[in-house]
């Protein structure tokens, strides 16, 4: 694996960053959200990221006035141009999601599933959604900013796997301290593979290197991993992760 300094200076010279644009909004999650285990297609998640990117996490939900997002068809397409047809996409999304739950990570042996979203509707004239957070959500993206994770939209906005977004927030974690280290359980629970792909070998061809490979050629971020192992088994990925403009402090000597 390419250390974090060899990938910084192979991406020397590409397209611009897309974090240097103007807008630079920002998804804060919950770090329960974070590490928990969801099924959804890709145009969910940008559906649920531009959402979270749009409440302010500095305001406590209240009951009669809960966190609601509009998106419209003009908005989707700015951030997501890969779309034929962008009201279409958006629509699809915010439907599908409304049958989408979230499961905790079941560290206290206690199972926790939560529905993401409680109500939509759809300007069809106006080419809109308005999509409003379940309570329970709603709890998870407001207040406690110490326990929460930010996520720069623009530079998730190119990727088109789920399983990189996905690891993009594991690892945007431990942008402070550059390292992370997580069980291959955990990391299946938060990929949503844990039935599938039951050989190393297979979760990395499939998972985790394709997700490693478009983080680092398309996002802000550069991120390696090595392999700990207990005797011959692997049980955990150690990443590191570091910025474009960060001193490269992963460098292999």
């Amino acid at each position: 694996m390419p250390s974090i300094g060899e990938i910084m200076r192979l991406r020397e010279g590409a397209e611009m960053d897309v974090t240097k644009q103007k807008d630079q909004r920002v998804a804060t999650q919950d770090n329960q959200l974070i590490e928990s285990c969801y099924t959804m297609t890709l145009n969910e998640k940008r559906l649920l990221l531009l959402g979270i990117s749009k409440i302010d996490p500095r305001q406590l939900p209240k009951r009669n006035d809960p966190f609601v997002f509009s998106v419209t068809a003009d908005e989707w397409a700015a951030y997501y141009p890969d779309q034929d047809n962008p009201y279409r996409a958006l629509k699809r999304a915010s439907k599908a999601l409304r049958g989408r739950f979230v499961r905790l990570h079941p560290r206290t042996g206690i199972t926790e599933e939560i529905n993401w979203i409680d109500s939509i509707r759809y300007h069809e004239k106006q080419g809109r959604v308005d999509v409003r957070f379940s309570w329970s959500i709603q709890l998870r993206l407001a207040g406690m900013l110490e326990q929460f994770t930010k996520v720069d939209l623009l530079a998730v906005s190119k990727l088109n796997s789920l399983h990189s977004v996905r690891l993009y927030e594991l690892v945007a974690q431990f942008r402070s301290t550059g390292f992370r280290v997580i069980s291959v359980e955990d990391f299946r629970f938060a990929m949503d593979c844990e039935k599938s792909y039951p050989l190393i070998k297979d979760l990395k061809r499939w998972v985790l290197l394709p997700a490693i490979n478009e983080i680092n050629t398309k996002s802000d971020i550069c991120v390696g991993f090595d392999e700990l192992k207990k005797g011959r088994r692997i049980t955990a990925f150690r990443f590191s992760v570091a910025k474009e403009n960060q001193i490269d402090m992963f460098t292999a000597k």
